[in-house]
Parts: C-alpha cells; sequence; structure tokens
C-alpha cells in the first residue's frame, strides 16, 4: 500500500522540482537581466563588431566603426555597474552568476580597465593595430569573460568565463604573424594555459568526487587531510592551476616572455584586469571555508609560493635590461604579495581584514599596471616595441610628463607614499600579521627593498643621464602627445588619490556573498518517504 502510494505521488513530485528548478535555471527573472547588463553588453558588443568587420574593405586598417561601438559599449557597462543599486546579493542560474557588491566592484573595474585600453590604442600607432574589427571583438569577449570570472558561484560557470577569456587573449597575443616574439609567446601562452586548465579541471573533478557539488558555498564540506586524498589533490590543482593564471612562482614562466611578445596595450590588459579577476576568483573561494578546523597545508602552501614568488621576481627583475621583461617579473613578486591574502584567508575564511586587503590590493595594482603600459605604449610609438632601460635615457627632458607618470608608477609597485601601492601593501601586511604570517611579512618588506633597485634604475635612466643616439625618440605628432597625456594624468590621479585618501571603497564594501537556496531536485525514496508519511498522517487526522 505504502510503495503503490509513493509511486503515485512520484510523478507529481518530480513535475514540482523540473518546474521549481529548472524554469529559474534555464530562464532567470527579469531582474537578471538587469543586474548582469555588463555581462550581456559585452556579449552583444563582441558579436556586433564582428559583424561590422565583414563590411570594412581593408582588414588590415582600423575599423573605426567597431571601435566606436566598444568604446559605447564598454562605457555603458561600467556606467550600469557603478549605478547598479544592490541591497541584497542575489545568485542566479544555480550560482553560476552572483550579483553582490563584489560582483559591481569588479564590473566596473573590467569597464573601465577595457574601455581605457581602447582609448590608449586609438592614440598610438602600434595601438592601432588592435583596432581591427575582429581583435576589438577578441578584446571584449575576453572582459566579458573576467566579469563572469568574478560573479561565478559555482566551478562551471567560471570554467566558461575562464576559456572564453584565455581562448581569446590567445589569439590577441599572436596576433602579430610578423613578429617572432609574438607568435613565441603566443605559442608558449596557448600550450601552458591548456596545461593549466587540464590541471583546474582535475582538481574539479576531485573535488566534485568528494562533495557531489561544485559550488564554492558547498566546499565547506570538503575534508581537506592525509585521510581524504580526493579532497586535498583536488584543491591542490585547483589552486596550482589558478596560480599559473596569476602568475605565482613556479608557475610564472610564461609571463616574461607573454609580457615581452605581445603589444604593450595589451601587456596592460593582462597584467591588470586578468590579474584582478583571478585574485577575485580565489577569494571568492577562500571565502567559503574549505571544511572545519584550521588548514595547514593551505597555509603552508601559500606561504611557500607567496615566499619563493617573491623572491623570484625581485632577484630575476635585477638582470633584465628590457622594460617589459622586468615589470613581468615585478607582476611576479606582486603575485606573491596576493599571497599573503591569500594565506590570511585559508587562515580564517571570515577575516573582514584579509578581504578588504585582496580587494584593495587587486584594484590599486590594476590601476598600476594600466598606467605603467600605457606609459610604455607612449614611449615605444614610432620606435622599436621592447625598449631597453639604456633607450629611456635622457626622456626626462624629452618627455617630460611621460617620465613622471612612469616615475608615479614605479614608485607605487615599490610601495612609496603617497602613491597607492603603500596603501595597498600595508593592508596586506596588517592582515597577514594579524593571522600570524609575520614570516612571509617580513620577506615582504626585505625583498620589497630590494626591489626598488630596479625601479630606481628606471628613473636614474630618465631623469640623471643624457640623451644618447640609442636613445628612444619622441618624434609622436601633437594628437598622440595630448591623449597620452590625459589617459597618463588620469591614472597617475587616481594612483595619488587612493594613496593619499586610502581606498575607503574597499572598507566600507559588503563582503557577504550570495548563495543559493537549497532548491535541489527531490530525487531520494527517503524524501518521498518523508512526504508520504506526511500525507499519511493527514489522512489518519481527517478520520
Amino acid at each position: 500500500m505504502s510503495s503503490n502510494f509513493m509511486m503515485s505521488r512520484l510523478p507529481e513530485i518530480v513535475k514540482d522540482a523540473i518546474q521549481n528548478r529548472l524554469w529559474n535555471d534555464i530562464l532567470p527573472s527579469s531582474s537578471f537581466y538587469l543586474l548582469a547588463a555588463p555581462i550581456l553588453l559585452l556579449l552583444i558588443g563582441s558579436l556586433i563588431t564582428m559583424i561590422l568587420g565583414v563590411f570594412k574593405t581593408d582588414p588590415e586598417k582600423p575599423c573605426y566603426p567597431s571601435w566606436y561601438v566598444a568604446v559605447f559599449i564598454c562605457f555603458a557597462s561600467a556606467a550600469l555597474a557603478i549605478t547598479a543599486k544592490i541591497e541584497t546579493p542575489v545568485a542566479f542560474l544555480g550560482s553560476g552568476v552572483l550579483i553582490d557588491e563584489i560582483s559591481s566592484v569588479s564590473f566596473s573595474v573590467i569597464a573601465i580597465g577595457t574601455l581605457f585600453t581602447l582609448m590608449a590604442s586609438s592614440m598610438t600607432a602600434i595601438g592601432k593595430q588592435l583596432l581591427r574589427s575582429e581583435l576589438i571583438s577578441l578584446l571584449l569577449m575576453s572582459a566579458a569573460g573576467l566579469m563572469i570570472m568574478c560573479s561565478a558561484g559555482e566551478f562551471l560557470g567560471f570554467f566558461i568565463g575562464l576559456e572564453l577569456t584565455s581562448i581569446s587573449l590567445y589569439v590577441l597575443v599572436g596576433y602579430q604573424r610578423k613578429s617572432f616574439q609574438g607568435m613565441e609567446a603566443a605559442i608558449k601562452y596557448f600550450i601552458l594555459g591548456a596545461a593549466a586548465s587540464a590541471i583546474i579541471l582535475m582538481g574539479a573533478a576531485l573535488i566534485y568526487a568528494s562533495i557531489g557539488s561544485l559550488r564554492f558555498s558547498d566546499f565547506r564540506n570538503l575534508n581537506i587531510s592525509i585521510d581524504h586524498p580526493f579532497s586535498l589533490l583536488g584543491v591542490l590543482l585547483l589552486f596550482s592551476g589558478l596560480s599559473f593564471k596569476l602568475a605565482i612562482a613556479p608557475f610564472h614562466s610564461w609571463a616574461p616572455d607573454v609580457y615581452q611578445g605581445a603589444n604593450s596595450h595589451l601587456t596592460g590588459f593582462m597584467a591588470s584586469l586578468v590579474k584582478f579577476s583571478i585574485a577575485i576568483v580565489f577569494m571568492r573561494i577562500l571565502s567559503s571555508s574549505l571544511g572545519e578546523g584550521r588548514h595547514t597545508s593551505l597555509i603552508v602552501m601559500f606561504w611557500v609560493l607567496g615566499a619563493f614568488s617573491i623572491v623570484v621576481g625581485s632577484l630575476f627583475g635585477l638582470v633584465h635590461n628590457s622594460l617589459k621583461r622586468m615589470l613581468a617579473y615585478s607582476s611576479v613578486a606582486n603575485a606573491g604579495y596576493f599571497c599573503l591574502a591569500f594565506a590570511s584567508l585559508a587562515s580564517n575564511p571570515t577575516s573582514l581584514e584579509a578581504k578588504q586587503s585582496l580587494m584593495s590590493y587587486a584594484v590599486i595594482y590594476a590601476v598600476l599596471s594600466m598606467g605603467a603600459f600605457t606609459v610604455i605604449a607612449w614611449f615605444e610609438d614610432h620606435n622599436r616595441e621592447d625598449l631597453l632601460k639604456e633607450e629611456l635615457a635622457g626622456m626626462g627632458s624629452k618627455k617630460p610628463f611621460a617620465a613622471f607618470a612612469l616615475t608615479i608608477f614605479l614608485f607605487g609597485f615599490a610601495g612609496i607614499p603617497p602613491v597607492a601601492g603603500f596603501f595597498g601593501k600595508f593592508f596586506l601586511i596588517l592582515s597577514a600579521v594579524n593571522q600570524g604570517l609575520i614570516g612571509l611579512s617580513i620577506i615582504l618588506v626585505v625583498f620589497s627593498c630590494l626591489s626598488l633597485y630596479y625601479y630606481l634604475s628606471v628613473m636614474v635612466e630618465m631623469w640623471f643621464k643624457p640623451s644618447t643616439r640609442y636613445s628612444a625618440q619622441s618624434n609622436q605628432d601633437s594628437e598622440t602627445n595630448s591623449g597620452m597625456l590625459i589617459l597618463s594624468l588620469i591614472a597617475v590621479i587616481a594612483s595619488l588619490f587612493i594613496g593619499i585618501f586610502g581606498p575607503r571603497w574597499a572598507i566600507n564594501l559588503d563582503y557577504s556573498q550570495a548563495v543559493e537556496k537549497n532548491t535541489r531536485i527531490i530525487n531520494t525514496a527517503d524524501t518521498i518517504e518523508e512526504q508520504t508519511q506526511a500525507d499519511a498522517s493527514v489522512i489518519h487526522f481527517s478520520r
């Protein structure tokens, strides 16, 4: 009798589950389209610019109609992200898209950074090579992928964003087909990037085998110990793959070659926005509390990776004369600084100081990187790409504002006040010390002083050495100089403003993340039995 009753109720239960869960996942509510408008606009803009390229007669020249559309799309996306009012965090598409204040800040930074890249590219001769329709479309797709990564609350959404960004960047890095360095960088980036993606997938598969879920909020069910090797190995593989994307040593070997071989505007895009987005992904995963207890293995892993990355980035930057390779190793060292916040979150996932320091340093590093590579592109215009430090001799007198702007950004990387980098490193050290990570904090301070040497060596070339016949020429036209001056000035003002007044927006930000309601499909015998007993009790009571 009970079995027949259960079978009679099964179609009704399954139908109710499908209507309640699948309908919301496949066709979300109208609020989703408004809150996720920055992502949707970039995706639509990438399709429009691709179609406009079909009507372009000369594919080798800039397609300005596509550029106008891309600039408008990025501006609209940034405006929507900044003006969006998010009272309560909301999860859509099965936690595939989380709309909260973290997402809002991420959308704003990515849209503004993409707009900045498009504007700077239109000012220089080397940048105009990026303004072909298909390349603009790839740039918008890459930005949309970064937004998807930053708003993802489960692995599938994150991986879709990661691959959308990565595949676009593989093509963008190697678009200069006549450049040997560019093709070498693209091949190396593609092979190592594919390997990192495979490592991330394997880690996700092991995590799913352990807990049966890929939502970040469910990672609290993981048991990271030697007794549960699947969970431990899955988490280690996942973080190893993400460390490659962030260029943490020893997963950094691609960064110097890719930075050197890619267009300087594109390098600034990768160095700033891609690193920013991966840092946000780390914060979302680590904030989910990976199981119970103190995660000593994770803390040790981030401690070792951070220390090694800081040492490698600081020492190897001393022996390179190429500006791009020097800044590439600077980015490796800065990736090690991020590990302080990662270790702090691994130690205490609820640490508000760690989240504030990670968010503020991610945004500050994005501003500094975008500004530094914009100035380098300004120097390279009508000169050869990949300038050496010696070729900047005399630039303090030839281009005083460009030299001043680069000096500000280098001071920021070194963490010298009143530039923004000081506050970023200060908050990182403060959060790490409060979690007992004193040794790693000392390594950061010591090697920050050491890396100051190669930052100062660039300043010495610009300000204290006379121009030679090997120095870069300053024969840019007035339009290029005025446009790049305005963009560099915006980045300098942002760096100094944050450095003087501090990242108050990061301190006042609400770091609570959206968690999807438990609306899982009812497909177990226990659940059916519970409902059967409830119905039987109702029948008995009515009798």
